[in-house]
């Protein structure tokens, strides 16, 4: 009987947990549930997407204890002093994680798990290094059973969703345009705009999160990481285009566009072309590989491209 993919992480996640509770439990640790609730927000589609996440929620927990043990050291009577700076540092990693980089979830973490240690802290501030060290090896502990779980049990590639989410991307973004071309002629039908561009920022959301993942379980992924990482920024700075594009429409009311720019409706169709192709170019697991060093592409295809044969005469 097949098994379903449901069914498969289900039981991975459940598998990662009892073993996590289980050593947490044996070696008498005082919170578990710690440790399981690092399985179950590990816990993604990919294998790679829940390393990424894995080792961002390791690295922003090794970050608040850093920071709150140092401000535990420096305030450990002052009370409002060390609420001032840890809301400060709060307000920090909150702007850090609306940037828009990978690293969102590690200042998301470093943000609640400082202000978890330093108000278990209180009002006896001797116990903050104990809850600093349990923290850390119950997280790595959750940490390390997905980790192994994922690996040895049913292992599941996010390359395969990478290709899947540049398409969406494509076509999204390729839609949107199309909309935003025709409002200037007052065509306000068709296409639910709003919903397009909410659904152009999750998928370019989506997309950073799956590459991220698929570069630590896929090879081919990591071989060509340069060329993913350069789509992903370009589909950035198209969505920031054509948000310049639809902001600037209240300026082109009274503007006879057809005759300060004659060539405006080639230009469009030509727009509307070339983000067509990149939508069916649009890999479905891994891009193509591109030419290698000293290779040159000519406008002809070397299958179409064919050397004049005069009769009677024998190729080169």
């Amino acid at each position: 009987m097949l098994l379903s993919r449901r069914f498969k992480e289900s039981f991975k996640l459940a598998l990662a947990i009892v073993l996590a509770y289980g050593i947490a439990l044996s070696m008498n640790w005082e919170k578990p549930m710690w440790a399981a609730f690092a399985v179950a927000v590990m816990s993604l589609a990919g294998a790679g997407q829940s390393f990424h996440k894995g080792a961002m929620r390791m690295l922003g927990t090794l970050l608040a204890i850093l920071v709150s043990l140092t401000l535990l050291g420096l305030f450990p009577q002052d009370r409002w002093w060390l609420m001032l700076v840890l809301s400060a540092f709060v307000g920090l990693c909150t702007y850090m994680l609306t940037g828009g980089s990978g690293r969102s979830y590690l200042w998301q973490v470093a943000s609640f798990v400082s202000v978890i240690i330093c108000m278990e802290s209180i009002p006896q501030t001797d116990h903050g290094f104990d809850i600093a060290v349990l923290r850390t090896l119950e997280t790595g502990l959750g940490v390390l059973c997905y980790t192994l779980v994922s690996m040895l049990v049913w292992p599941v590639s996010s390359a395969g969703e990478l290709g899947a989410a540049a398409r969406a991307l494509a076509a999204t973004q390729h839609r949107l345009y199309r909309g935003y071309r025709a409002l200037p002629a007052g065509d306000t039908e068709g296409e639910n705009l709003h919903a397009l561009r909410m659904q152009q920022v999750q998928q370019i959301a989506q997309l950073g999160a799956v590459l991220a993942g698929a570069r630590s379980d896929s090879y081919a992924v990591w071989e060509l990481r340069r060329q993913w990482d350069r789509l992903a920024a370009d589909a950035q700075a198209v969505m920031e285009a054509l948000e310049r594009w639809r902001e600037s429409f209240s300026d082109l009311g009274g503007l006879d566009l057809p005759r300060l720019m004659p060539n405006i409706t080639a230009f469009g169709n030509e727009l509307d072309a070339r983000l067509g192709q990149i939508e069916r170019r649009c890999p479905s697991s891994t891009p193509p590989r591109g030419p290698g060093p000293g290779t040159r592409w000519s406008r002809a295809s070397p299958r179409t491209r064919r050397s004049p044969r005069r009769s009677g005469a024998s190729p080169a």
